[in-house]
């Protein structure tokens, strides 16, 4: 049987749980907002590397194309700074390739992290579920244990008046 004290440390305990799996939760949902953001980084990395591979490929057919012109006399510095220009474009693409490849592993890792959290955040809660069938559980017993007490005062008085009743008529009987 729980006593008063142990009944509010229990109900403490519930609550304090209870926020815990609220702060668990919130970073479950920034986590997925991280998540999302991850996932659109990844479609525009995909993007530039698709841009940049174009761009390597007509760097490549344009380079072919000047050798070839170079040799025929047709070479244009315009068009070698156009080159140069996109060859720049496609550089700087990569590097914000790279720069999403590693936000996306940051996230990767962030996610793995909030994963754990989830993970432990599910132990707490199912203990709290023990505790709050544990306590619920308790206070059955305790309402019972009362309503037998009652009972048996109850019984204990309706004794004694049996008791005086009897006491009484040995005592008119002498």
């Amino acid at each position: 049987m729980l006593t008063e004290k142990q009944l509010q440390q229990l109900k403490s305990e519930n609550e304090y749980l209870q926020l815990q799996l609220e702060d668990v939760n919130s970073a479950i949902r920034q986590k997925e907002e991280e998540l999302e953001l991850l996932r659109e980084t990844a479609g525009m990395a995909a993007e530039l590397k698709s841009k940049l591979d174009s761009n390597l490929v007509e760097i490549s057919s344009l380079q072919e194309n000047m050798a070839y012109r170079d040799e025929h006399g047709t070479y244009s510095e315009v068009r070698m700074e156009e080159l140069e220009k996109e060859l720049f474009d496609s550089i700087k693409d990569q590097q914000k390739c790279n720069d999403a490849f590693k936000d996306n592993q940051q996230l990767q890792a962030n996610l793995l992290d909030t994963t754990n959290e989830l993970k432990e955040a599910s132990s707490i809660y199912i203990k709290l579920q023990r505790v709050k069938a544990s306590l619920s559980e308790t206070q059955s017993n305790l309402e019972i244990a009362n309503l037998e007490i009652e009972s048996l005062k109850a019984e204990l008085k309706e004794v004694k008046w049996y008791n005086e009743q009897l006491l009484s008529k040995k005592d008119k009987g002498k």
